[in-house]
C-alpha cells in the first residue's frame, strides 16, 4: 500500500507527544519529552514541523525528528540536522517504515544544502543510512585529592540554581557561551534556558565572594557529571571546576569539554585524575569542503598546523583538496581524479576520530598531513543533543 510522510503541526502535540512518550518510555518510569528536551519539544507548528510522520488509519505510527541547528564553528555557520526521536509503533514493526523516514529524512538534508547531520544511538543501525561513529567527546576526571595536592586549602566560588526567570543572569550565560569558538546557536533568550535543562540537568551559577556571576556549568542530578562549564576566561574557568569539585568533598566529578576548549583541557588535563576520548555521536557529512575546511581552521586556533596539500577521493562525493600553508586553509572539492579514494566511513574516522588516523587506515604517503592534522574537533555537546 501507499504510504504518505506528513510534518506534524501544533494541532498534533498532544497525540505526537503521547506517541512519543509511549515508544520511549516503560511500565517502570514515565518518560516524557516536553520536559526531557524542551529545546525542541514545544506545541507550535514550526517546532512540532521537524517531526516526519507516518500514519495508519489516521493514527502516527512511525516518527522521525529533523531538527536544523546552526552550529558556529569559528568564522563559518555550518547547517547541521540533528536527527532524535526515532520511533516506531510495536504493532508496525517489520513494515519498512522507519527505514522510509530516515530515508526521507537524508533526502531533505541533501536537497536542502545541510553540511552535515549528527545522531545519537546504535552504530550499525544507522550505518544503513549513511552516518557513522566518529568525533571527539573528550573528558577530565577530578577529585578532592588532586585539588588538595595543586592548590592547597583555598576558598572556592559558591553555586546557586540558574532559572529561567532571573533573566540577568541567563543573559550572561548566554552571552558566554555565544563567545565561544564553537558552539551551537541556541536562539533568543525564551530558548536559551531550555537548552539549559535538556536532559534533566541542572544548571547553576557560579558566584564570586561578591555575589557576581563570573561562570555557569550544568551538572546531571547526582553533580557527578559536569556536561557543560563556560566563564570568563580558562582562568575563571578552572576556578568553576576546583570550586563544584570542593563542593562535593570527597566525591570526583568528570567534565566532559569540547575539543576546541583549548586552553581549558590544557588546564584540567594537567591537574585531574584522568582523561579520556570518546566518538561524539553518529555523523554523516554531506559538504565535506565546507566542514573540513571550517574544523581545519578552528584546529589552527589550538596550535600550529603542519603545511601539507593533499587529494582525496570519498565515494558518493568526489575528489576534496585540502591545502595548509602557514596556518592558511584551502579546502575544496575538485573535478581532478583522485590518486586514493576511500569510503566515506573510511573518510570520517579519519578526518574525525577518536583514533588517529593511523589506527583507522593504511594512509599513504600521499595523504601524510593527515596524521598531522588528525582527528579533527568534530564533536555535539550534550546539551544542543536531540
Amino acid at each position: 500500500m501507499s504510504v504518505e510522510i506528513e510534518q506534524l503541526t501544533a494541532a498534533d502535540w498532544e497525540e505526537g507527544l503521547a506517541f512519543l512518550n509511549g515508544v520511549f518510555g516503560d511500565d517502570k518510569e514515565e518518560f516524557n519529552f516536553a520536559t526531557l528536551l524542551p529545546s525542541i519539544y514545544q506545541p507550535t507548528d514550526e517546532f512540532m514541523a521537524c517531526n516526519h510522520a507516518v500514519r495508519e488509519n489516521g493514527q502516527i505510527r512511525a516518527v522521525v525528528g529533523l531538527f536544523p541547528m546552526d552550529w558556529q564553528v569559528g568564522d563559518n555557520l555550518l547547517k547541521v540536522g540533528g536527527i532524535g526521536g526515532v520511533s516506531t509503533h510495536l504493532s508496525v514493526r517489520g513494515k519498512g517504515y522507519m527505514k522510509l523516514l530516515m530515508e526521507h529524512c537524508v533526502k531533505l538534508m541533501k536537497a536542502e544544502g545541510y553540511d552535515l547531520s549528527w545522531l545519537g544511538g546504535q552504530r550499525q543501525r544507522y550505518g544503513y543510512f549513511g552516518y557513522e561513529k566518529c568525533g571527539q567527546q573528550l573528558s577530565v576526571s577530578m577529585n578532592s585529592t588532586n585539588l588538595r595536592h595543586v592548590f592547597g586549602e583555598r576558598q572556592g566560588l559558591s553555586f546557586e540554581p540558574l532559572v529561567a526567570e532571573d533573566r540577568s543572569r541567563i543573559d550572561t550565560a548566554q552571552q558566554l557561551h555565544d563567545a565561544l569558538l564553537v558552539h551551537c546557536r541556541r536562539g533568543g533568550n525564551d530558548l536559551f534556558p531550555r537548552f539549559l535543562a535538556s536532559w534533566h540537568h541542572q544548571p547553576y551559577a557560579a558566584l564570586d565572594e561578591d555575589g557576581t556571576m563570573v561562570g555557569y556549568l550544568v551538572a546531571d542530578a547526582s553533580g557527578g557529571s559536569v556536561l557543560e562549564l563556560v566563564a570568563r576566561d580558562a582562568s575563571m574557568e578552572v576556578e568553576v571546576a576546583r570550586s563544584w569539585v570542593q563542593s562535593r568533598q570527597e566525591e570526583g566529578v568528570r567534565f566532559d569539554i569540547g575539543p576546541t576548549r583549548y586552553e581549558l583541557l590544557r588546564r584540567l588535563s594537567a591537574i585531574g585524575e584522568g582523561g579520556g576520548a570518546n566518538s561524539s555521536g553518529n555523523w554523516q557529512i554531506y559538504d565535506w569542503a565546507r566542514t573540513v575546511g571550517a574544523l581545519l581552521q578552528v584546529r589552527c586556533v589550538g596550535g600550529a598546523l603542519a603545511d601539507g596539500d593533499i587529494l582525496l577521493g570519498i565515494e558518493g562525493y568526489g575528489s576534496l583538496h585540502v591545502q595548509v600553508c602557514t596556518n592558511e586553509v584551502v579546502c575544496e572539492k575538485v573535478a581532478e581524479s583522485a590518486p586514493v579514494t576511500w569510503d566515506a566511513f573510511t573518510a570520517m574516522r579519519v578526518f574525525f576520530g577518536p583514533l588517529p588516523a593511523a589506527a583507522v587506515a593504511d594512509v599513504p604517503q600521499t595523504l601524510g598531513p593527515l596524521l598531522a592534522w588528525c582527528p579533527l574537533p568534530l564533536a555535539w555537546p550534550r546539551q544542543d543533543g536531540v
